[in-house]
């Protein structure tokens, strides 16, 4: 038997130099991907060490859930949409240098690195990257405030309909003589985030044990379903605190939250999830990409992706480049006027203290003063809309301790004033109006309603030259 013979020396060599060569070229696109990644990471580190809130149940529980959802079809790998859309957001993210714009760039930068390394993926782990930014916790605290304040009115009403008397005003709901508020946690992350995130596990687990993929879309639906049913379980969870007189220090207060979540959200979605699946969910494409990139060219994009998001992260960075622009000083007698960081306006007297914030832009986050007092120690009750000069405003009463104050806050482009989120955005986007966050705070309600009409009055006349 000659060493050409199949069953021969040669070709057994020949078997163990083609392993080894694909060995090789597999260590060669590994070690490339690692490569990426650790770029990724150090833009994280470098750019985002501080925007990303890392210990939050959000981000953790985003992280537990990526690989849970993540399917991929190893036949396609060369695809080069999260290419195309991660430029798309740079050129964004330059234009408008913003946190999140640059948050943004890197998971569809991981997104386009995951679809060459394991194969074309699916949705679901873009969605969990996005619902782990911080931008979702904030969205939550703040655009739902009216929500808050709507579920205080709709309890009242549920209560007094079956003849239990309660009163609500603002976030705070009077019930036989003890007040409970509607606070942001009753919607904050801890609730909608996590409840979102659930949901998307539960699909993940079910398209992998169906084998079956559910439609973009449908995902979406099934994420704008859990937020109504996250309203639905911040209902009955206050029912049932003011029902059973569960104030904050008792430890059934909390356990009250997590009940409704498990039994209003969680349970449904063990239901509907797998329905959904089942329903219409569609076995995953397996032929491969008709025409696949060149893999030198692959490689190209990727350096080239990764240099643009660098120099995205460069400029984000910049001193300055996520501060908005100082609001003209006013000229307001009796106040002393001091220049702060992020050029904030702090106006002072004996009477009240002012905080004019520049918001600078309508895709930027604010210095909202539910989060900036409470930054401080104090705590928010009674939020409430009070007509005042014609505008509608927000006030509260801050409280910290034996420590009570009064406080009053709006949105001001000098022309017109606001309260909503929506509103001053689409104003910002619309006509270039930068708008000022004005926040009066004073000892007593009295001066508070004096010094806020001062204001209002002021911003009205002035026009935008001044604020």
């Amino acid at each position: 038997m000659g060493p050409d013979h199949p069953g021969g020396i040669n070709p057994l060599i020949r078997k163990i130099q083609t392993g080894m060569e694909q060995v090789k070229r597999l260590n060669i696109r590994m070690a490339a991907a690692l490569l990426m990644l650790g770029v990724y990471l150090f833009i994280t580190r470098y750019a985002l060490r501080e925007y990303i809130l890392w210990d939050s149940p959000g981000f953790l529980l985003g992280l537990a859930a990526i690989p849970l959802v993540l399917t991929a079809n190893p036949q396609q790998k060369r695809s080069l949409r999260f290419y195309y859309a991660a430029l798309a957001c740079c050129v964004l993210a330059w234009l408008l240098p913003a946190k999140t714009l640059l948050y943004g760039c890197v998971a569809l930068g991981l997104c386009f690195l995951a679809d060459n390394v394991f194969g074309r993926i699916n949705a679901l782990p873009l969605l969990a990257l996005g619902l782990m930014a911080p931008v979702c916790d904030y969205i939550t605290r703040i655009f739902t405030f009216p929500i808050r304040l709507q579920l205080t009115q709709w309890a009242a009403g549920m209560l007094n309909a079956l003849g239990l008397p309660a009163v609500a005003e603002g976030n705070v709901m009077m019930y036989n003589g003890a007040s409970f508020s509607v606070e942001a946690a009753c919607m904050g992350l801890g609730m909608m985030v996590t409840s979102m995130l659930c949901g998307l596990m539960l699909l993940g687990i079910y398209q992998k044990k169906y084998g079956l993929q559910v439609s973009f879309a449908k995902v979406c639906g099934l994420l704008a379903g859990i937020f109504v049913l996250n309203v639905i379980s911040n209902l009955f969870r206050i029912l049932l605190l003011v029902v059973l007189h569960l104030l904050p220090d008792d430890p059934m207060h909390e356990a009250t939250g997590i009940l409704c979540l498990v039994a209003y959200v969680l349970l449904p979605l063990l239901w509907f999830c797998p329905w959904l699946v089942k329903r219409f969910g569609k076995p995953p494409q397996t032929k491969p990409a008709r025409r696949e990139t060149d893999r030198f060219m692959l490689m190209l994009s990727h350096l080239c992706l990764a240099g643009c998001i660098l120099l995205v992260a460069y400029k984000t960075t910049l001193p300055g480049a996520a501060t908005p622009a100082a609001a003209g000083l006013p000229s307001m007698p009796g106040y002393a006027l001091h220049t702060l960081p992020n050029n904030v306006t702090k106006a002072e007297n004996d009477t009240a203290l002012v905080y004019l914030k520049p918001v600078g832009g309508f895709y930027r986050t604010d210095h909202h003063p539910t989060i900036c007092w409470q930054g401080s120690g104090f705590a928010f009750k009674q939020v409430k809309e009070e007509q005042a000069g014609g505008s509608t405003i927000y006030t509260a009463i801050l409280q910290k301790g034996g420590e009570r104050l009064y406080t009053a806050w709006w949105y001001d482009n000098g022309k017109a004033q606001t309260i909503s989120q929506w509103e001053w955005r689409w104003n910002a986007l619309r006509y270039g109006n930068d708008y000022t966050l004005v926040n009066v705070t004073a000892a007593t309600p009295a001066a508070l309603h004096v010094e806020t009409l001062r204001w209002l009055a002021k911003n009205k006349m002035s026009g935008r030259g001044e604020m």
